[in-house]
């Protein structure tokens, strides 16, 4: 699978490829797996066509402090007039397991600037704060360019927002609501308890953006999500093109998400990448989500509408690779390089 190209510290459009090889007169089991598994993606690279995708990745970047003013909320004959939808998570990210368990209700609207947005859910996990939010205009009219909301995470009061990604799609024919998943990546703070957050977004759209406070505080917990994740430890070596060696520590999976983990000598321009087909022919990709100079982790590009490795898979085969990062532009190629053997990790 190619990643067609993404820019640093932002946004990594993804576009998977398919497996080519062609299947026998009579398949086996596991042929009919593989064949299964490349329909489907064809089938989620349409649907995510469809969608505006910004997932992010936090290369050591930081963000400005924006200090929080007083939330704008509205009564209700403003209520009244905003389309309500319910839009989970799970259904955002197209996960079929129940996150019911791990995920907090907010549900709070803000209007201020003509436009409304409803924080809907809150799933913290390791690293972690994910959200989903839908935005419409307070006159239920049509919007253009798919807009989504600019902002910074506070936890316990203080500004911790390391890198933002997401996607977003219109949620009605009509164009009327954006529904928008943000993935905030947090370092350096021990979300296996109950936290204080406070979204402040203080901007919609980029292109002549409109200016104002839609501000939301909640409290999440991600304990018994962390408790839930199933750790495999990996602790393979591999040397880059530049002679830093880089450690794969260990796969984590729950029902949020899967990730692979890993850590460099020193520090290195170069972004990883792990294609893996598991026991059942399931095949995936591992994007980079979060590096700096220490390491990061690199999360599971397919597990959009549940392309996640199967939980019945008995062992799964990983591919290293890796591209050095632009020097100028923000671009970077898709000539990704092998990086040592396959190797197989017992699930």
């Amino acid at each position: 699978m190619n990643r067609e190209a993404y820019e640093l510290a932002n946004r990594i459009p993804t576009k998977p490829d398919m497996d080519r090889d062609r299947l026998s007169e009579c398949p086996g089991e596991v042929e009919m797996r593989k064949y299964k598994n490349m329909v489907l993606q064809e089938i989620r690279k349409e649907k995510q066509q469809k969608k505006n995708s910004f997932r992010g990745v936090s290369v050591a970047a930081c963000a400005a402090l924006v200090l929080l003013a007083g939330t704008v909320m509205f009564g209700d004959e403003v209520h009244a007039m905003i389309k309500q939808i319910s839009w989970s998570i799970g259904g955002a990210l197209g996960i079929s397991s129940d996150l019911a368990q791990y995920r907090e209700i907010v549900n709070t609207s803000v209007a201020d600037h003509g436009y409304v947005i409803t924080l809907q859910e809150a799933v913290a996990s390791e690293d972690k704060l994910i959200i989903n939010y839908t935005l419409q205009r307070e006159d239920g009219a049509p919007m253009e360019g798919m807009p989504t909301a600019d902002g910074t995470l506070y936890v316990n009061g203080k500004n911790v927002t390391d890198g933002v990604g997401g996607s977003a799609e219109y949620l009605d024919e009509e164009q009327t609501i954006v529904g928008v998943v943000n993935d905030y990546y947090v370092e350096n703070v021990d979300f296996s308890g109950e936290n204080n957050f406070e979204i402040a977004f203080e901007r919609i759209g980029v292109t002549d953006s409109v200016k104002g406070k839609w501000n939301f505080a909640f409290t999440a917990d991600g304990a018994e999500l962390i408790a839930d994740t199933k750790r495999i430890a990996i602790e393979k070596t591999f040397t880059l093109p530049d002679g830093t060696e880089v450690t794969i520590e260990e796969l984590t999976m729950n029902e949020l998400e899967q990730r692979i983990s890993y850590t460099f000598s020193s520090q290195t321009e170069h972004i990883l990448r792990v294609e893996a087909v598991d026991s059942t022919g399931k095949q995936v990709e591992f994007g980079v989500r979060t590096q700096d100079k220490k390491g990061g982790h690199m999360q599971n590009e397919e597990i959009i509408d549940d392309g996640r490795l199967d939980e019945n898979a008995e062992s799964v085969t990983m591919t290293l690779y890796a591209v050095e990062m632009p020097k100028e532009s923000g671009r970077m190629s898709d000539d990704y390089v092998q990086i040592g053997e396959s190797f197989e990790v017992k699930l």
